[in-house]
């Protein structure tokens, strides 16, 4: 049972002398008050129970489960509609291996409402795609940008399916850092202090993937477009097309879809098809796998959303095979969105670009594919 994101929401975490607390606020909508006494509803026990383990998860970016309760007691009632505010401090914390013991205190302004002692073990099962990815040289790169909202289960999503991720912090202002922390032991960070774009921040991505010996990336957005499930479809076709750069497809009439999206796809598509040959559903997809040994050290001149077409562009020009394939997108509501693409600035990048791909296209782009394609052939 997962209950953030729904059956509470955290306003404030702080640390303290001898633990750490989470300030909740508890949703008195929730379907779960629904069928405990709506008319004056409680929390019930095993609930409060959840979301202490839930927090500590998301502290410490570990998945637990619970061992044994070693004490509760629950002394008061938490009736959402008297008091939906609720302070869950955590202290005595004990750590042994894979075992965490914790004392943990639930109260309102001036209320007492739990008081427990909790062991919990970590999970230790292997990621569901970590053997097939090691086998094949594969990483994930999530390169991220003030996206703290989204970052946590972008990266808990991520690690279900493999230990071999390299997210870049692209010079963050929000609290990316501190969440990145939690996660210390399961992910590899690159972190700088200026934010340099999103080109920067996959060169910066790709040599960190060449050092540790893989052979392609792939790389995925910090916004929580992208679903994790999806790796798998990466996975099982770069299997069957070595150095291949593989493109993950939208579907691009959907619900919250941005109307501008469809445009800037769909103007994207037509350039690239006249620079390269080729056709694509979809130019723009930051869901992708880079044969980095194929490309060798071909890295972005660009540095911010341009370079991800640039990539695309240089790859057709050297006869990288592209392979496009079909992914799940979602895109929240307009009020929930993170989004650092500058429309008016960032398309005129990107129409300059277009421009000269289109003259080096004539000089070098089609001459070279001809040249390789000949070489190739003998």
């Amino acid at each position: 049972m997962k209950l953030i994101d729904d059956f509470y929401k955290i306003e404030k975490e702080s640390n303290g002398d001898t633990g750490f607390e989470y300030v909740l606020s508890l949703n008195k909508d929730h379907f779960i008050y629904r069928a405990h006494f709506p008319e004056n509803p409680i929390t019930p026990g095993v609930c409060i129970i959840q979301f202490c383990k839930e927090l500590l998860e998301y502290r410490w970016g570990k998945s637990l489960s619970l061992k044994k309760i070693v004490n509760v007691k629950f002394l008061s009632i938490i009736n959402p509609l008297v008091c939906n505010v609720v302070c869950v401090a955590f202290s005595k914390l004990t750590v042994a291996e894979n075992d965490y013991k914790v004392s943990v205190s639930v109260c309102g302004d001036s209320t007492d409402f739990a008081k427990l002692s909790l062991y919990f073990k970590q999970e230790t099962t292997a990621p569901v795609l970590d053997e097939e990815m090691k086998k094949q040289g594969l990483c994930v790169i999530i390169p991220t940008y003030n996206n703290a909202p989204f970052l946590t289960k972008v990266i808990e999503d991520v690690c279900r399916y493999t230990s071999s991720v390299i997210v870049v912090n692209d010079g963050s202002t929000d609290n990316t850092d501190e969440i990145l922390s939690r996660f210390r032991s399961q992910i590899e960070i690159v972190s700088y202090a200026k934010n340099r774009g999103k080109g920067y921040a996959l060169n910066r991505g790709f040599e960190k993937a060449r050092s540790m010996g893989f052979a392609a990336a792939i790389t995925m957005d910090s916004d929580g477009q992208h679903l994790a499930s999806d790796l798998k479809l990466f996975v099982e076709a770069a299997k069957q097309h070595k150095g291949t750069m593989i493109i993950g497809s939208r579907q691009l009439k959907q619900e919250n879809m941005p109307k501008k999206n469809t445009f800037a796809n769909k103007f994207s598509n037509f350039w690239f098809a006249l620079q390269t040959g080729t056709i694509l559903p979809d130019t723009q997809t930051g869901f992708r796998l880079y044969p980095l040994a194929r490309m060798k050290e071909m890295k972005a001149f660009t540095s911010r959303y341009e370079a991800e077409l640039e990539l695309l562009v240089r790859s057709a020009w050297r006869n990288i095979p592209l392979l496009p394939i079909p992914i799940q997108v979602y895109y929240p509501p307009v009020e929930e969105r993170v989004s650092h693409f500058r429309p008016s600035v960032d398309f005129l990048r990107i129409s300059v670009l277009n421009a000269i791909f289109v003259f080096c296209a004539i000089l070098y782009g089609y001459p070279s594919k001809l040249v390789r394609f000949i070489f190739m052939k003998r």
